[in-house]
């Protein structure tokens, strides 16, 4: 048996929590010492602390883990992992949340300080040619959920793809379709080039798009490097850019990854290249 101070390195949980969980009838010692009052744990003890500690961390509180362990009987392992499965998407889910949020008020940030300064992207106006494609169209529920389902459907777009032995070629491409900002219901195209000779015998597939996407006069660019988490701040400079020089947005923005495609694992200090594109038109009555 293992004093509770011992016990309390091994299980890396603190004395005083211990004695609480003693308090509350949650973890009680194995024996105490009826002269001394040492409280003495057992190993075997650890898998019910283990239980308490992911329970608690699901987020329940010590007392309703006290009614679900009350009886002396254990919550089976695959029940806890699946428990513990699902919490951990949940803070994933919180964490991407958090992260966008924070990129989205660093751009704010970054236009309110930048007022009075030369824009720090530099913008380009060019003709945009017809572009062969095949690609998926889809909705995401949230502008938080854009890169999972980026991730996700470029992945079945490149299986599919296999499939139909079609070779894709450069670049990747993302299309946004919405025609006012939103947040919420992103109409998304994940799409990557293709020979055009494959649009006249293009085979048949529910899933897959093939198409010409059509080129325009006239379309306001720019070239962004960093994380794709970052991304938000080269697109509100060129469409600033754009309202500021008379423009209005004429057709989806254009998100190509010229660094290579989006959906494969790169290493953490990797540095993507991604080419912004909006077709523009003069504001009607200019």
């Amino acid at each position: 048996m293992f004093k509770i101070g011992d016990f309390s390195r091994l299980a890396q949980v603190s004395v005083r929590m211990l004695r609480h969980y003693d308090k509350l009838g949650l973890l009680t010692p194995s024996h105490i010492d009826r002269f001394t009052g040492y409280r003495y744990y057992t190993i075997d003890q650890l898998a019910r602390l283990n239980r308490i500690l992911a329970l608690n961390g699901l987020g329940l509180t010590l007392q309703e883990i006290a009614d679900l362990l009350g009886d002396g009987s254990e919550v089976p392992v695959d029940q806890l992992r699946g428990m513990l499965v699902l919490r951990r998407k949940e803070l994933e889910r919180e964490l991407a949340d958090k992260r966008w949020q924070l990129a989205s008020v660093e751009a704010r940030l970054q236009q309110i300080e930048q007022e009075n300064d030369p824009d720090p992207y530099e913008v380009i106006v060019k003709s945009l040619e017809p572009l062969p494609v095949a690609s998926i169209r889809l909705v995401s529920p949230t502008v938080q959920e854009v890169g999972y389902y980026c991730n996700t459907i470029y992945g079945q777009l490149y299986r599919r793809l296999r499939e139909h032995g079609i070779e894709p070629g450069e670049p990747e491409v993302t299309f946004y379709h919405n025609e006012e900002y939103a947040d919420t219901d992103i109409d998304m195209e994940v799409a990557t080039a293709i020979d055009g000779a494959v649009l006249e015998s293009a085979p048949v597939d529910d899933a897959l798009i093939f198409r010409a996407v059509p080129g325009c006069d006239l379309a306001a660019a720019l070239i962004f490097e960093g994380a794709f988490e970052d991304v938000v701040a080269p697109i509100q400079s060129l469409l600033r850019w754009i309202g500021l020089h008379k423009h209005v947005p004429a057709g989806p923005l254009r998100e190509l990854h010229l660094s290579g495609p989006a959906h494969k694992n790169e290493a953490p200090d990797s540095i993507n290249v991604i080419e912004l594109q909006v077709p523009i038109a003069p504001i009607a009555g200019r």
